[in-house]
């Protein structure tokens, strides 16, 4: 089953701590002042993981596509 990163805007707090980690996953889209996910076929496993765990407000998180 594949899945792919999400981020709840609610919760963050913009610190972009997640594209420290995976700048190849997440970006701050500067016209909206928004977190983003970058969307790709695959995401590398690793990096979100290190991104969820290092979150400082438990704000991404995985979702699985059906």
């Amino acid at each position: 089953m594949k899945r792919h990163p999400e981020i709840d805007l609610g919760l963050c707090s913009y610190c972009r701590g997640c594209i420290e980690i995976a700048p190849q996953v997440f970006r701050y889209n500067t016209d909206t002042g928004l977190m983003e996910v970058i969307e790709r076929v695959e995401y590398p496993t690793e990096l979100v993981d290190e991104a969820i765990k290092n979150c400082p407000e438990d704000c991404i998180f995985w979702e699985f596509d059906e």
